[in-house]
């Protein structure tokens, strides 16, 4: 504690002007102590652990968490709101003049020049009338404490409100890792605000959809996706991408599972100036045609609407800070610091691999209009100001405490009078195409990379063997027809001549399997938004030891089925049976199917008498060797062979299992038809198992039936088209008469 108190003597946020620790800092420090600074450290890298969990879309965190709070008083905390509510008010008023009757031009409070010419001035958005919601609903202001205890303001954030996903969240993490803290007491909870705020976005909505806008992989680089990612899943709302919108009749649709779902209210994080192509120009696959439009007609409301980034020009900022009286008839609260404020605003301590480091602190606080009033979040994030002595990128991002009085000053959530009328939310029916597409895509991906690693690790030491006993020689030739089927290896090279050595250059030369991994590990990513964290991980983690293995495709096979073992058993045990899962779920048995039927259709390809190698291999690659074995003696026989790998429905591995599984999931999907098909395909099928002859014809049919339903799933929930419609001999007669 000693050497923590000289490294922070100089830190004005934690020691006052007679050196002594501040009031807010005295419990803190207290719990800091008990814990000691290695323990500490290691809370800090379990803390930013957990933050990385929630990474979406595969990113690296821009950002880190610092353990250490930054604590306001409640008389500070309370003269910081009144001045934001003010300073909201101002620029909300000053951003409706603008678009609007424009009175601060004309009277010369504005020069004209500077506003029009500005990029971020929209002039598509300027309206003969005020819209529906107001222009301005979220704010953020960065603001420093000066030498002499006052606050000024550093920055305004008036378009994209940077960071607020991580001031609902950090709270929530800090205190599962660091219970010693937050028991310090008098703290103000962030719950009643949060509840007030998700309240206030339903009742502005009216019953429509409200989501948070991403750009997604689309996204520049000062795009922060886990701060999206994080106030999407703390306001239990959606993250949707441009790309899951479409405009219909002058309104914003999402596509999903069950059609064209109407979108009432965005909260976004893409700049205005990119928001519509159609109008703005800019990067058609970040923007949303037709959205000015929506929001001009009052079909769509945006938090914030296009445009309100204007007050953050460095330009305009002088001109704006003169408009409290002619807007307000009041003298401003909160003043804007000069360099001379911000080269001797306080510091605070930062943990760090080396200790305790002081930095600059800027406080950044939240405020939304609800319609009548703004509110102002009892809390925040502090961030650290970079100076030629401080490395910002190495420090974290803190929370904001607000210390409570005795009086509470919130009631819990929002007033019982009028409940909140929140959207009913069907997770399978209004799950997003392109997550349903993802998800689809990442089973079949993870099935066809764990049926590759099976049949290689069937055939790689029966290749290597090289005896040339009648048996051994007509499983080689089967598993290169197999190999080459799969297309881990040439046609052109798929014999009886195949040895491992072959087999062992080709998959160094055509490394296909490396293939599969990336494909795999790029839906992970892609449809990350739709596991939870420590599914994420977990998933990461086995994704990471099985690449690791990859430079020798054949010895990592073991790692790679030990990788599509965890993620099948992530699947079966930590998601719901709704959803995403469904697709999950329906791409691994259309998969699973699939492969199965192809493979056995080349294995099971011989007379009665000859069936046996094709026998044997069919048990192994469909890994039921031990139930053949217990329930016939492993005595090879086309009838219980058959009946065990087409027609056992108990049987995980058998085609019977795959199409009752789809056709599960097509049922609660709603999808009677194809669910009637997959049942009529697995009885055809399972009438197989009473023949020996002529397999190879059926179960090629099989494998194109279950190609034609993946096409038909495809075509309904994720193109959202029509299906096709071929016509028949007299529609064409008719046609031609």
């Amino acid at each position: 504690m000693q050497k923590l108190t000289e490294r922070l003597s100089a830190c004005d946020e934690m020691i006052d002007r007679q050196g002594r620790i501040r009031g807010p800092w005295g419990p803190v420090m207290s719990a800091v102590r008990e814990i000691g600074p290695e323990e500490l450290e290691r809370r800090a890298a379990a803390l930013n652990r957990q933050m990385g969990l929630a990474a979406p879309f595969g990113t690296t965190p821009k950002s880190f968490y610092d353990p250490l709070p930054a604590p306001l008083t409640a008389a500070e905390f309370s003269w910081l709101e009144a001045a934001l509510q003010q300073r909201a008010q101002m620029l909300s008023a000053t951003l409706e003049d603008l678009y609007g009757p424009q009175t601060l031009l004309r009277d010369g409070k504005l020069p004209p020049a500077l506003v029009l010419g500005e990029p971020h001035f929209l002039r598509g958005m300027h309206t003969a009338t005020s819209l529906a919601s107001p222009r301005l609903s979220l704010y953020a202001a960065d603001v420093v404490r000066c030498s002499d205890g006052s606050f000024r303001l550093l920055r305004d954030h008036t378009g994209v409100i940077p960071g607020l996903g991580h001031a609902l969240n950090l709270r929530r993490l800090a205190a599962s890792t660091l219970p010693e803290l937050c028991r310090t007491g008098g703290l103000r909870s962030l719950r009643p605000a949060r509840e007030m705020l998700v309240d206030h976005l339903h009742r502005e909505a009216e019953g429509g959809l409200v989501a948070v806008l991403s750009a997604g992989a689309h996204g520049g680089p000062t795009q922060d996706m886990v701060d999206e990612a994080l106030l999407a899943r703390a306001l239990g709302l959606l993250l949707i991408e441009p790309g899951d919108l479409a405009a219909r009749n002058g309104a914003l649709h999402m596509k999903t599972l069950s059609g064209l779902l109407h979108v009432a209210l965005l909260i976004r994080g893409i700049s205005g100036i990119d928001l519509d192509p159609l109008e703005q120009g800019g990067r058609p696959g970040l923007g949303i045609p037709s959205a000015f439009g929506a929001i001009r007609a009052g079909v769509l409301t945006m938090l914030n609407t296009p445009g309100t980034g204007l007050p953050e020009a460095a330009n305009l900022q002088p001109y704006i800070d003169q408009l409290f009286q002619p807007l307000l008839g009041q003298e401003a609260m909160l003043l804007r610091a000069s360099e001379a404020d911000i080269a001797a605003c306080s510091k605070a301590p930062f943990v760090t691999g080396r200790g305790y480091t002081p930095a600059p602190l800027c406080f950044r606080l939240f405020a939304w209009n609800d319609g009548a009033n703004w509110q102002v979040l009892p809390g925040g994030i502090g961030l650290p100001i970079a100076t030629p002595e401080v490395e910002t990128p190495v420090l974290g991002l803190k929370d904001v405490w607000v210390l409570d009085e005795e009086d509470n000053l919130y009631t819990a959530g929002p007033p019982p009078a009028e409940p909140p009328q929140h959207v009913s939310f069907l997770a399978a029916a209004h799950l997003p195409s392109r997550l349903a597409d993802n998800l689809f895509w990442l089973g079949r991906s993870v099935e066809r990379l764990e049926a590759a690693c099976r049949l290689l690790m069937l055939a790689v030491p029966r290749l290597e063997s090289g005896t040339s006993l009648p048996r051994d020689t007509a499983e080689r030739v089967l598993l290169s027809r197999c190999l080459a089927q799969a297309g881990l290896l040439p046609a052109e090279i798929a014999g009886g001549g195949l040895s491992g050595r072959l087999l062992r250059q080709t998959l160094v030369r055509r490394r296909p399997i490396t293939g599969l991994m990336k494909e795999v590990g790029r839906l992970v990513n892609a449809a990350s938004e739709r596991l939870s964290p420590s599914m994420l991980a977990t998933v990461r983690f086995a994704l990471h030891q099985a690449a690791e293995a990859l430079p020798n495709e054949e010895t990592a096979l073991p790692t790679l089925l030990s990788f599509a073992a965890t993620f099948a058993g992530i699947a079966a045990e930590n998601m719901s049976r709704d959803g995403g899962w469904l697709f999950l779920e329906m791409g691994r048995r259309l998969e699973r199917g699939e492969t199965m039927a192809e493979s056995l259709a080349i294995l099971l390809d011989a007379r009665p008498e000859r069936l046996e190698p094709g026998m044997a291999l069919g048990i192994e690659l469909a890994d039921s060797v031990l139930s053949y074995d217990l329930r016939h003696a492993g005595i090879l026989a086309p009838g219980p062979v058959l009946s065990m790998l087409l027609a056992d429905v108990s049987n995980p591995r058998s085609f019977a299992y795959q199409c009752a599984a789809l056709r599960g999931c097509l049922q609660r999907l709603g999808a009677e038809d194809d669910a009637e098909a997959a049942r009529q395909l697995q009885q055809d099928v399972a009438n197989l198992a009473g023949t020996a002859t002529g397999l190879r014809a059926p179960l090629i049919q099989a494998g194109a039936k279950l190609r034609l339903l993946s096409d038909r799933v495809h075509r309904r929930f994720f193109v959202l088209l029509p299906e096709a419609h071929t016509l028949e001999e007299d529609e064409i007669l008719e046609a031609a008469q």
